[in-house]
């Protein structure tokens, strides 16, 4: 599932959670898979935080190698 999706996806558990028709069990059922995304998603930003990091430190050396030519 993409992250796009899994973002989605939380926005529709919250629309449930919201919801005062469903049980207590269903509840904390959607509860638990809300966490598991949330979990699976700041791992995935985190991740591609760390790269975009990446990328700008390597282009900043290549500004600076680029410079002293």
């Amino acid at each position: 599932m993409s992250i796009d999706e899994k973002i989605k996806k939380l926005e529709e558990i919250a629309s449930k959670l919201e919801d005062n028709n469903i049980t207590f069990e269903e509840s904390v059922k959607l509860y638990e898979s809300a966490a598991t995304l949330a979990k699976e998603l700041y791992s995935e930003i985190t991740l591609a935080k760390g790269k975009v990091t990446q990328i700008k430190q390597d282009l900043e050396k290549f500004k600076e190698i680029d410079m002293e030519i």
